[in-house]
């Protein structure tokens, strides 16, 4: 169950490639500046509760950010990265340690990432994030397993 809820963390906060962007990218991604935190909770075939902290910090091309997890069954889980705005697709990116990209588009006053999982647990992932909230909800199924597992985040400053 480790590794799964590693995986849903992983998954739900994830992690940016580094490009290109205009003034009002870098002005929108230096808004998220700042440390945020949230409760959360894991439902459906396997429960229990979830408390983050997001760290994100201006960088020449996005920001850089760094998450902590603490599952009380499971201990802490951290993860890092990169958030950017990429000019030759018009898209943010997000790419995790591993070298996975995950595109993420502007909608109204977010910005929204969409990732397919596979591996240790399949579903998906969608992570919202404003100037004033940061949501993150995934649906994910082990392998052989017959039921999801469904995480729900939100963090805020």
């Amino acid at each position: 169950m480790r590794h799964l809820t590693a995986a849903l963390l992983t998954a739900a906060l994830l992690v940016p490639a580094p490009a290109f962007a205009g003034a009002s990218e870098d002005a929108y991604l230096s808004r998220l500046v700042g440390v945020w935190s949230g409760k959360g909770t894991l439902s459906g075939a396997e429960t229990g509760k979830v408390s983050c902290t997001l760290t994100i910090r201006q960088r020449t091309d996005g920001v850089n950010f760094s998450v902590k997890c603490e599952v009380p069954e499971f201990g802490p889980q951290n993860f890092s990265g990169v958030i950017s705005y990429n000019d030759a697709t018009g898209k943010y990116e997000a790419r995790s340690s591993g070298g996975d990209v995950t595109v993420g588009a502007k909608k109204g006053s977010s910005i929204v990432f969409t990732a397919d999982m596979k591996g240790m647990a399949e579903g998906t992932s969608v992570m919202t994030i404003s100037n004033s909230r940061v949501v993150v909800d995934a649906t994910v199924r082990r392998p052989g397993g017959t039921a999801d597992i469904k995480s729900h985040i939100e963090m805020t400053r």
